[in-house]
């Protein structure tokens, strides 16, 4: 379901919520939806962050909703379980600590009492916690008394004293449910106001109520595993001289940032200061001019502007200035006269979105959005009513709230009727069975004929171009090719045979086309240029050929790819037999091909990945993993969005197609401005380089002073300008070296840090969006027994969730499975040899457990999981809170490989044994193919096809021996994920 709505609560006191997902193709939810309370209560208004929504009633109860998600909400819960040896186990004394108590023994615990808060049930019974490393295999901890300092697994002799925790898991419930909020004080409230989504930590936010009486409080311990928060805080009231401490009537907050605004019953504005994640009630309160010194009957504030209506009906309009280092506004720039009126009337209730979005509902009751919102026109163009699809129709509409929306232009369907069912149309009609059906059977005969026509034994196929002089067939090309560190001017011409290369002081050079292995984009800042590296024999085997426009590049790439494509069809059977895939440090995705036809046999061979032939495809990613029947997932960079890639995709004939998806992405550029000190002038700019640094650096790399190229035209600006993250310099005594804050200013070097948002869009993808939480990876299953195909992937907060349904016709499936785990998890690893899934939580144990295909239940239990009881002290010793980020595991059959940074172990299950560390030259990643090979990528990429573990010659420790070798030189520099199937 869409993670983004506008609340509204309709005249007749029922809450409605309307998706507002920036692009309606992405999913299948677009209708308004009525959630009314089980007791038939009243609403009066609403607020909501993009989990949750808060309401109060007409009695003023304040009620709470809790929106589905894939990731369970769920608390663990632990008691001791304390025994003496008495001759036999048994409880306690009455000196001792309590039979059940909590872990210091000072505080009793009541195992049989099963009462919980509202909306939360228990998930199972109790049970004791197993860990092999700390516990037996009942759980216990065995000691000589309860104080002891040390707890051992193992009973001794002189072990008098044991214990074990046991765990319960409590689970909320009362999804898309309206259930009153806990309060103690039986308090009733008046007006809510949600905020500071961007300042808090995940899952968190700014909750403030109003409360009957005339106090303004903020809920504590908000957060992604307590959604209705612990308790209530108060605000100190305001105490200026023109002001009543008790007159305060509407309350209003910043999605986005902490402000909080209060309007009292004159129409003054005030705001509190200095709100923060550490000081979360503010510190004092701060007068806000109103327009014209009017009275102001309503407000609300986004990021940069802020919109009030005063007591006349006028809607006026000021900009705001954030503080960027505090993450605050300072609201310095307000004045009376300051303000700009939009309308005369007409609107009676207003809310902002993050990015400055203005929704309202008019004096008519009806929901109208502010259209022409601009960074360069800020207050927009007038207010225009959106498309009512809700049931029944032509409702009123008392209350809106839209703090928790992203998007940065106002979707078209939301006011245009005909929009959103013509798109909707398009994609029914392209995923139409019997039309997939036709297309099937279309690539089927298709690829029938290639078989057919590769298995010709005897002389080659001649075209019709070959017998004449391929004139129409010749393309020239004129740009600029590097040599050395210089680029000079060339002229390319592309024939049906070669590609002859000529220019001014140079060698005329000559590339047949049997010999074009893959090209790869690239961009570079200063001077820009608009790069293709062309790639010839192997990886280290190359040409880099230098545009000034992408378009022109794009030409250059298409005819080289078309003849790369061509020749694969003739000297291959089957397309994703062997193949891999892999992101480059830039995230350009390619398909590489493993296999090609022998000259000799005429039969499929093996090809080294440096050697292999590769197509690009359109897209930008972190990581990438391929399954079976050509099944292929990625994950988006930063923002770990999840992608599925089109089963109607297929690269030998890819430019021939077109899709309708649409991909996006956001990332921050970050620049470092470089100064070193020179005696007699302090600290000054520098030209060139030194030790690799220049003045200006982007990515690793030189670039000009707040520059504003980008990659591709599918990039875009989101922020007009660069800024500075902090305005403080860091200091180094080495150009290289480590910058860190230094209040004198010592140091021969300083920088710090610009940073600017652009957004990637493109409209015409064949990578469809998979809604999920944001993604560290994906992990797919090589082998598939039925038409199921198993997916798997790792959340960044450390949950395993499993996508059900997914088949080559149905790429992205249907539902996500949670598989709950006691601990966060650091990695996984799904082994198709007995639909086995392998994880490695964050303090470094290693479980598994089975899955079945059939199993699509909402969540899979935490019971079934079965702990690796060996000693892994090997491993352990080298996992730190930082390593456990740069952790990857991987295996075949009994058989596990952990790497740990540039570490790999080799772990025998089934035997219970683990190799001593074997470090590798610049690993960076460990992977298993179908035919159970491990890979290993570093500088070089490596394929084994035997691994042993052999003792040294003093046998007092071991060492991973390999075998059956295929080493890609040089392959692993420019990547940064690979799979292969």
């Amino acid at each position: 379901m869409p993670s983004e709505y506008i609340w509204t609560v309709s005249a007749n006191g029922v809450p409605c919520r309307i998706p507002a997902p920036s692009d309606p193709r992405c999913t299948s939810e677009t209708d308004w939806q009525e959630l009314p309370c089980s007791d038939g209560s009243s609403i009066c208004t609403i607020v909501a962050s993009p989990t949750t929504a808060f309401a109060i009633d007409r009695t003023g109860r304040l009620l709470i909703l809790v929106m589905p998600t894939h990731i369970a909400i769920r608390e663990r819960v632990e008691i001791y379980n304390n025994q003496r040896w008495i001759g036999i186990w048994r409880g306690t004394f009455f000196i001792d600590r309590p039979r059940y108590s909590d872990e210091s023994g000072q505080i009793a615990k009541d195992i049989s009492l099963n009462e919980i808060s509202s909306g939360w049930s228990w998930e199972d019974k109790w049970v004791p916690h197993l860990d092999p490393r700390k516990y037996d295999k009942e759980g216990w901890q065995y000691s000589l008394s309860f104080l002891a300092p040390k707890w051992d697994k193992q009973c001794r002799l002189y072990h008098l004293v044991r214990r074990r925790v046991l765990k319960r898991h409590m689970r909320y419930t009362s999804h898309d449910k309206w259930i009153e909020m806990t309060n103690e004080e039986t308090r009733l409230y008046t007006e809510l106001a949600i905020g500071g989504l961007d300042v808090m930590s995940e899952g968190e936010c700014l909750l403030f109520a109003l409360g009957s009486d005339g106090n303004i409080y903020r809920r504590d311990g908000i957060k992604t595993n307590c959604p209705g928060g612990t308790e209530w805080q108060i605000i100190p009231k305001i105490t200026f001289k023109d002001s009543d401490s008790d007159d305060v009537t509407l309350i209003s907050a910043s999605p986005s940032l902490a402000t909080l605004i209060a309007i009292t019953w004159d129409g003054k504005m005030f705001h509190r200061k200095e709100i923060t994640r550490k000081s979360p009630i503010g510190l004092t309160w701060q007068s806000i001019p109103t327009p014209k010194n009017k009275a102001v009957i309503c407000a609300a504030i986004g990021t940069k502007t802020m919109w009030c209506i005063t007591a006349d009906g006028c809607v006026w309009f000021t900009r705001l200035e954030v503080d960027e280092k505090l993450k605050e506004h300072t609201m310095k720039n307000i004045s009376s006269d300051g303000y700009q009126m939009v309308t005369q009337g007409g609107v009676s209730r207003l809310s902002v979105s993050k990015n400055d979005k203005v929704f309202c509902i008019s004096t008519s009751e009806k929901i109208e959005i502010r259209s022409g919102i601009e960074s360069n026109e800020p207050s927009g163009k007038r207010f225009e009513g959106i498309v009512d699809r809700g049931e029944p129709k032509d409702q009123r509409w008392i209350s809106i709230h839209c703090g928790s929306v992203n998007f940065s232009q106002v979707p078209e369907y939301f006011t245009s009727s005909s929009s959103l069912q013509s798109k909707m149309e398009v994609l029914l009609f392209k995923k139409a069975d019997w039309r997939l059906k036709i297309l099937q059977q279309l690539q089927e005969s298709t690829n029938r004929s290639w078989s057919a026509m590769n298995g010709i034994k005897g002389g080659d196929l001649e075209s019709p171009d070959d017998n004449n002089d391929g004139s129409n067939s010749v393309k020239h090309i004129r740009c600029q090719m590097m040599q050395g560190d210089a680029f000079r001017s060339v002229n390319v011409t592309i024939t049906n045979k070669t590609i002859e290369i000529t220019g001014e002081q140079m060698t005329p050079k000559s590339i047949e086309n049997s010999k074009i292995k893959s090209v790869l984009p690239s961009f570079q800042r200063l001077p820009q240029k608009y790069l293709l590296y062309f790639f010839t024999g192997s990886h280290s085997e190359f040409e880099c050929f230098a545009f000034t426009d992408e378009k022109s590049r794009s030409i250059f790439q298409i005819d080289i790819e078309n003849i790369i494509r061509n020749f694969i069809c003739c000297s291959t059977r089957n397309s994703f037999g062997e193949s891999m895939w892999s992101v480059s440090i830039g995230g350009v995705v390619r398909w590489h091909c493993l296999a090609e036809m022998s000259q000799e046999s005429k039969f499929e061979k093996r090809v080294n990945p440096a050697e292999t032939r590769a197509l690009t495809v359109e897209g930008i990613f972190e990581n990438i993993d391929c399954g079976a029947k050509g099944c292929v997932w990625a994950v988006n960079e930063v923002s770990g969005s999840l992608y599925a890639l089109s089963s109607r995709y297929n690269p030998l004939s890819s430019h021939d197609e077109t899709y309708d998806f649409k991909m996006t992405n956001e990332r921050t550029f970050k620049m470092y401005e470089y100064q070193k000190h020179a005696v007699f002038r302090g600290f000054i700019s520098f030209q060139g380089s030194q030790k690799g640094v220049s003045a200006w650096m982007c990515d690793g790399r030189p670039c000009p002073p707040n520059f504003s190229s980008l990659p591709s035209t599918n990039w875009s600006w989101m922020d007009s300008s660069w800024h500075l993250e902090d305005e403080e310099w860091k200091y180094s005594n080495e150009i290289d070296g480590t910058y860190d804050y230094n209040e004198r200013g010592q140091g021969r070097a300083r920088r710090r840090l610009w940073i600017r948002r652009a957004r990637y869009d493109c409209n015409k993808s064949p990578w469809c969006h998979v809604e999920a939480p944001p993604m560290k990876y994906i992990r797919l299953a090589k082998q598939a027994s039925t038409e199921t195909i198993i997916v798997v992937a790792l959340t960044k907060d450390g949950h395993i969730l499993r996508r059900n349904g997914v088949t080559r016709e149905n790429f992205t499936g249907t539902t996500w499975t949670e598989i709950l785990t006691d601990s966060p998890i650091s990695c996984i690893h799904y082994q198709s040899e007995g639909m086995k899934l392998w994880c490695v939580t964050s303090d470094g144990m290693i479980s598994s457990r089975n899955l079945q295909i059939s199993n699509d239940s909402s969540f899979l239990s935490n019971s079934d999981w079965r702990h690796l009881d060996m000693d892994l002290s090997p491993l352990t010793q080298h996992l730190s809170k930082k390593s456990t980020t740069d952790l990857e595991l991987t295996g075949v059959s009994d058989i596990l490989y952990a790497r740990v940074g540039f570490i790999l172990f080799r772990i025998d299950t089934k035997n219970e044994t683990i190799s001593d560390a074997y470090p590798m030259d610049n690993l960076q990643q460990a992977v298993v193919n179908a035919q159970g090979s491990i890979c290993v990528r570093g500088t070089n990429i490596t394929i084994v096809r035997d691994w042993r573990v052999v003792p040294y010659t003093d046998r007092k420790a071991t060492i991973i021996a390999m075998r059956n070798v295929d080493r890609a030189t040089n392959m692993g520099r420019g990547l940064k994920n690979m799979a292969l199937f």
